[in-house]
Order: structure tokens, then C-alpha cells, then sequence
């Protein structure tokens, strides 16, 4: 022990004064300087602990910020999904919509169709023409009709391989479709496309009345086009008064250059059954 003392007297200095004030302070005896240490350093201690705790709540601020930012991403990607999905959802409900349809009006009249989705079209804005995903392997067959919705007539085969074909759509330049208005003299003409752009029916009769609003539909006058078929209605007529014909401007039912599924009618028979 004296060797201790002689080695480390500090050490012993500092554990004699805090053995002291530890029984000075069961005692009571230093009831007041403590009172006095702790109103002097509490001041500074308060200091301290809000320097802490400010320095905490960066750290904490800081840290949920990034998580903010991972969540606002991590929602933005879920919006995103949803809303292809919903568009998804929507494109196959349009198209269940317009499926009924047709396979409502090809029941009705007795016809036989194969079901088609376009899956290409012809990029020059001079042609008006899609290319199916069904051939002559499904039953189509050079002139069928495609029609969509309750019997509307969009366009006809030209051409068919084993697994595809091709159809000029009826706003073409280069279609030609026998057709006869829902008048009461059942006015007959032909019907061509304006280059994508409108329908209008040549060779009517200058002395048959003809009113806007009147139904055009197809004849049955040509080969493989099922009578009855819906064109569109009449938006305007045009007449010579010298002149042997008339033409009428017609407003399709729908917007042939944004069909995606269409029935292919491939009867073998020109005229539908209606018994």
C-alpha cells in the first residue's frame, strides 16, 4: 500500500475525496453546494441535452425525407401499373362490348363469321387497307365482308395466305360497294371511299327522292356482299339540275380507321337466312 501512495499519490488523493463527499453527502452536510452546483450547471446541461436532441431530430428529419422519397416513388410506380391495367381492362371490355354485338346480328341472320384482329396497317395515307390475323386455314375467303358492331360494313377481303389476309376498308379510293338507300323508291348506286377521308354514293337516280338522314346499306348486287348490310346515313346530296344522277355524302356509324377486331362473313351464300 505505501508502495501505492508512493507511485500514485493523485490517485489516491482523488479516491480519499470521493469516498468523503459520497458519506458528506448521506450526511447532508452538502446539501447546499449541491444546490448551488446544480443551478450553475443546469443552465449549461439543458444546453446540452437540446443541442442533442436538435442534432437527433435532423438526423431523424433527414432520414424520413428519404423514406418519403422512396414511398412517393414506390407510389408512382403502383399508380402507374394501375392505370395499365385499367387501360388494359378497358381495351377488353370495349372489345367484349363489340363482340356481343356482332355475334348478336350474325346469330339473327342465320350468317357464319370467323372472329379477327387487326394486326397491321398500310402505312401510305393513299390506301386504306388492314391486315388480319386470320386466312384461308380459318375459312376466309377473296371479297368476304368485315363487319363490326350490329352489321356494320367496314371493308372486304383482297387478299388471303394460309394464316393472314388483307382487307381494303371501305373509305378507300379503290373500293367499290353495291349499295341501295332505305327510301321509299330503294334507291340504288355505288358506293366509294374519298382517300380515307369520307363516303359518298354515286349513280342515283336524278329523279328519286333523297333526303339527308336516309340509311345506306348494301345491295347483295355483288358477289360475296351479304344485302342489308349498314354503310352509313346520308349527311348531304349534291345534284346537276341538267344532270342524270345525283350524289349523297354518307357519315359512317363508326371510325373505320380505328376498328381492332372485326367478324369476317363467310357464308357461301350471297343472302343471309331470315327464316
Amino acid at each position: 500500500m505505501f508502495r501505492f501512495l508512493r507511485t500514485k499519490p493523485l490517485s489516491f488523493i482523488l479516491l480519499v475525496v470521493i469516498v468523503l463527499l459520497i458519506f458528506l453527502h448521506y450526511l447532508g452536510v452538502l446539501g447546499f453546494f449541491e444546490n448551488v452546483f446544480f443551478r450553475v450547471f443546469s443552465p449549461i446541461q439543458h444546453r446540452i441535452y437540446s443541442f442533442g436532441s436538435g442534432f437527433n431530430n435532423i438526423y431523424s428529419g433527414l432520414t424520413s425525407r428519404d423514406t418519403l422519397v422512396k414511398d412517393n416513388e414506390k407510389l408512382k410506380q403502383e399508380v402507374a401499373s394501375l392505370a395499365t391495367e385499367n387501360a388494359q381492362l378497358k381495351v377488353l371490355i370495349q372489345e367484349s362490348q363489340e363482340l356481343a354485338e356482332q355475334r348478336t346480328f350474325i346469330d339473327y341472320l342465320g350468317l357464319e363469321s370467323v372472329t379477327a384482329r387487326v394486326i397491321g396497317k398500310n402505312p401510305e395515307a393513299n390506301f386504306q387497307s388492314i391486315v388480319l390475323n386470320k386466312g384461308a386455314k380459318d375459312g376466309i375467303r377473296l371479297d368476304a365482308p368485315l363487319i363490326t358492331g350490329q352489321g356494320i360494313l367496314v371493308g372486304k377481303i383482297f387478299s388471303v395466305t394460309d394464316n393472314s389476309s388483307q382487307a381494303i376498308l371501305i373509305n378507300d379510293s379503290r373500293s367499290r360497294i353495291a349499295a341501295v338507300i332505305q327510301n321509299q323508291t330503294a334507291s340504288q348506286g355505288v358506293v366509294v371511299g374519298e382517300h380515307g377521308l369520307s363516303l359518298r354514293m354515286e349513280l342515283i337516280p336524278q329523279n328519286e327522292s333523297v333526303v339527308q338522314g336516309d340509311l345506306v346499306v348494301t345491295s347483295g348486287l355483288e358477289p360475296g356482299i351479304t344485302r342489308g348490310l349498314v354503310i352509313g346515313k346520308i349527311s348531304r346530296i349534291e345534284s346537276e339540275p341538267n344532270g342524270l344522277f345525283q350524289t349523297a355524302y354518307i357519315q359512317p356509324f363508326v371510325r373505320i380507321d380505328n376498328i381492332t377486331i372485326v367478324s369476317v362473313l363467310i357464308n357461301r351464300t350471297d343472302e343471309p337466312n331470315t327464316d
